[in-house]
């Protein structure tokens, strides 16, 4: 049962058949109340507002049924069931009533004992014929095989038998795995075998076509080569064949190649005859007037000689003239001879000096 609270602390007599003292009550029926523990006590500031937390619905409903009145007491509950009992909620109303609200609802079921067995029937004890004879047998002096040993051997050999049969049915399957352990490896083996074989069969084949690339590779660079040196073979003939007039042209106009007799004349002769001529002009007119008594006495001797020897003189310098003649055509031949080749060489080594090489040795 659960006593309102009242205003003064306390809580009023309860409704039912009241309680001895002693169990939370005193001999007047008032309930001790701890005024720190009631809700309807303001802690704190008491002039500010109060903020309430937001009540659920069934606790607002609770409050305004209670009217703001403290939480009732627990009724006691039922006491716990004996050892060996449990217990059962049951309908105990005088009428039924339907229940409106959705409960959580559980199925439990109960079974009573079964039946008891039924007592073996007696044996049957024929009439007794004959002479009674007595004698003393203590309990267990008799034994009974059938009843004491043949449980005993049947479990022995029901557990023999079926710890036999799993061990053959162990070693059965420990070798249909074996076996099929060693199916598999064979596979294994065969499918690497035939893997590597693949394996090495395409490596030979990525290195033949790699060795046929690097040698057509090695033969398009041969063919290119020997293109470009065709080619710079060609453009050469066709830029030495008039190279070669016009080089010996051009080194004959810078005075390379030179007649050595004319070259002696220009070089040598005529600054002496022109130094001889200046030093005779110096003179001349010292020595004009001796020069001319010199050549009137010499025509007079001459005329008187020349007839003497003219026509010695005259064989004499046609002889001379022929073999001056002779000599000068064999050394002007041999001179020429030498000019050409050394033209030649000179051009052969300045063509074969640049770089690059307008023509090559071949």
């Amino acid at each position: 049962t659960v006593a309102e609270p009242a205003a003064g602390g306390s809580l009023k007599r309860p409704k039912f058949r009241p309680q001895p003292p002693g169990e939370g009550h005193d001999e007047f029926g008032n309930y001790p109340a701890n005024i720190m523990f009631d809700r309807r006590v303001i802690r704190g500031n008491t002039y500010a507002a109060q903020i309430l937390p937001a009540a659920v619905p069934l606790e607002t409903q609770s409050l305004r049924r209670t009217g703001g009145r403290g939480v009732r007491l627990k009724p006691p509950s039922t006491p716990e069931p004996v050892e060996g009992r449990r217990h059962m909620d049951i309908q105990t109303d005088a009428y039924l009533e339907e229940l409106t609200d959705t409960v959580p609802e559980a199925e439990v079921t109960t079974q009573t004992d079964a039946f008891m067995d039924r007592p073996p029937t007696p044996l049957f004890i024929p009439m007794k014929i004959g002479v009674d004879v007595e004698t003393q047998i203590a309990s267990g002096d008799l034994f009974d095989f059938a009843f004491e040993v043949e449980p005993i051997l049947e479990v022995l050999v029901g557990k023999t038998l079926e710890q036999g049969l799993m061990e053959v049915m162990e070693e059965e399957e420990l070798a249909a795995m074996r076996a099929h352990q060693e199916h598999f490896e064979q596979i294994r083996n065969a499918e690497l075998v035939a893997t590597q074989r693949m394996e090495a069969s395409e490596r030979r084949k990525m290195e033949e076509k790699d060795r046929r690339l690097a040698q057509e590779r090695e033969r398009t660079e041969r063919e290119k080569t020997v293109r470009e040196k065709i080619a710079a073979q060609t453009f050469a003939r066709g830029y030495l064949s008039g190279l070669v007039g016009s080089v010996f042209d051009r080194l004959y106009d810078s005075g390379f190649f030179y007649d050595p007799v004319q070259k002696e004349v220009e070089m040598e002769f005529m600054p002496w005859l022109t130094d001889a001529v200046v030093a005779e002009c110096s003179t001349a007119a010292v020595s004009r007037r001796c020069v001319n008594d010199i050549i009137i006495k010499a025509i007079k001797d001459g005329i008187v000689a020349k007839a003497d020897g003219a026509a010695r003189a005259k064989k004499e310098v046609v002889e001379a003239a022929a073999a001056k003649t002779a000599a000068k055509a064999a050394v002007k031949a041999a001179e020429l001879s030498a000019a050409e080749r050394a033209k030649t060489e000179l051009a052969l080594k300045v063509l074969t000096e640049l770089d690059p090489p307008l023509i090559t040795e071949e």
